[in-house]
């Protein structure tokens, strides 16, 4: 394996790299806020989730946070590790923030 060189294109990929993973940290947090919205509702507390879609919704939720976390944690493993072996973080931040988006749109359209 080559080490990157410094030049203007490699830089670029770097520094999208590192915001598709920020943002996707920030997915996280997004998720997290409507993961735990879902569940309020789900519970009953606002009574204008009806009786029917409450496991449903607690199902969704509860398994889109739990993949987000996982998601979440990969990204940030691979990020270390990658950054460390001074190799390309774009690919993979493109998947981590794709899938975090995937899930924000799972629990919006299906848990609220």
């Amino acid at each position: 394996m080559t080490a990157r060189t410094a030049g203007p294109l490699n830089e670029r990929h770097e520094v999208l790299g590192i915001l598709l993973f920020v943002f996707a940290g920030c997915g996280f947090v997004v998720l997290s806020a409507l993961a735990g919205t879902a569940t309020i509702m789900a519970s009953g507390l606002p009574a204008v989730v009806p009786v029917a879609w409450n496991g449903q919704a607690l199902a969704v939720a509860g398994a889109a946070w739990w993949m987000g976390l996982a998601a979440a944690l990969a990204g940030l493993a691979i990020w270390i590790i990658r950054a460390k072996a001074k190799r390309t973080l774009l690919p993979w931040a493109i998947v981590d923030c794709a899938l975090m988006a995937v899930l924000i749109v799972v629990v919006w359209l299906f848990a609220l």
